[in-house]
């Protein structure tokens, strides 16, 4: 009978800084993801207040390429940590910290399949031939409030199909960043063609500047296909839409760590959420440094430590929109009923009314790729 089966690949230690990691994937199996490994540690105790640095955050692209150039996935740290959320309904684990030499931690999944488990869809190594993992980063060692030199290490792991009466993978889920852009004025039309032919699983947006959430940076998004035949999601609130998609998918929204307070002083909480439901903080160990005012609804998201003490602080947060994405899902059926079909189809676009200029912006897309 089958098992799944988790195999620890490699380890690297050390790693140099503002580059790129790579590694050649087994030539053999069939594994339903690839799980990938960072921590690091803090180069000092936080200085700065209205920037906030997470291991996501320093992560520009991870992909997977076969034959070099194929990509089979290619997306932002933080669009990958999204994409995750919504596989699993729940953050990743990782650890949040920001005093001098302390452990931080996040743990990304390459999913091919639609969960750990999938044994329709996955990476089928043997068909897809020669295929690398490439990992981008710029941890900022040395830097202020980013990381430690000499501290960044990665370990990866592959979980995968095992044992007697595997059928065998129909496809896997190709998921890609297909857009980035800075928006251009208030109401301004933008059109991103959605590439046709696979079934669409998901169509997301992001807002990428500090402290604005998807809201603020977009005011109304439609999918449009064969240039206005018809339109199977038109989004009028990107609140609404997130708020609704925590009970529709039942998302564990809630996420914390240990923040470092300046005294007297407002500091940015990660960028986690594009709308707060709630936040909570309190002393942390031995820490004198408490937590006196908390500011949320949207971001940024602010904690402020007593009037004369610096010290960590615990904190919890929840949320909608996780790391600023909005996601138009065709993806709630486990059997794919609902995909969005697009063989039949002459174009599909997603058409996006800007909220404001000059914010950055971006889409990246899920399709299912036939074997």
């Amino acid at each position: 009978m089958p098992y799944l089966q988790r195999i620890r690949l490699t380890s690297d230690s050390d790693l140099d800084d503002a580059s790129t990691w790579r590694y050649k994937l087994p030539a053999l199996g069939q594994y339903t993801a690839f799980e990938l490994r960072i921590d690091s540690q803090r180069g000092n105790t936080r200085t700065l207040n209205t920037v906030c640095y997470t291991l996501a955050d320093c992560i520009t692209k991870i992909e997977m390429l076969a034959g070099g150039a194929r990509a089979l996935l290619s997306l932002t740290g933080t669009q990958l940590d999204a994409m995750n959320y919504w596989d699993f309904k729940r953050p990743n684990p990782r650890r949040y910290r920001q005093e001098d030499v302390t452990g931080n931690k996040l743990l990304l999944f390459l999913m091919g399949g639609r969960g750990l488990y999938d044994m329709s869809y996955g990476w089928d190594m043997a068909k897809l031939g020669e295929t690398y993992l490439e990992y981008t980063y710029d941890l900022g060692e040395n830097d202020t409030d980013y990381f430690e030199a000499d501290q960044h290490n990665v370990a990866l792991y592959g979980y995968r199909w095992m044992g007697t009466g595997i059928s065998g993978f129909t496809g896997y889920l190709r998921s890609r960043q297909l857009a980035q852009w800075e928006t251009s004025a208030t109401s301004a039309l933008k059109t991103l063609p959605v590439p046709v032919g696979n079934p669409v699983r998901r169509i997301c947006v992001q807002a990428k500047d500090r402290g604005i959430g998807v809201g603020g940076t977009f005011s109304e998004l439609e999918v449009r296909c064969n240039e206005g035949e018809y339109s199977p999601v038109i989004v009028k609130s990107m609140m609404e839409w997130c708020m609704s998609e925590a009970q529709e998918y039942t998302l564990h929204n809630e996420i914390g760590g240990i923040e470092y307070l300046i005294a007297n002083t407002r500091m940015d909480l990660p960028y986690w959420w594009s709308y707060y439901e709630g936040a909570t903080a309190w002393e942390y160990g031995l820490a004198s440094a408490t937590p006196r005012l908390l500011e949320y609804i949207t971001p940024p998201a602010r904690l402020c430590g007593n009037a004369t003490t610096a010290g960590e602080a615990t904190f919890s947060t929840r949320g909608y929109g996780f790391q600023k994405c909005l996601r138009i899902g065709f993806d709630h059926e486990y059997e794919g009923f609902d995909l969005l079909q697009t063989r039949g189809l002459g174009a599909v676009d997603l058409l996006v009314t800007e909220a404001h200029a000059d914010y950055a912006a971006a889409m990246f897309v899920q399709d299912v790729v036939p074997y």
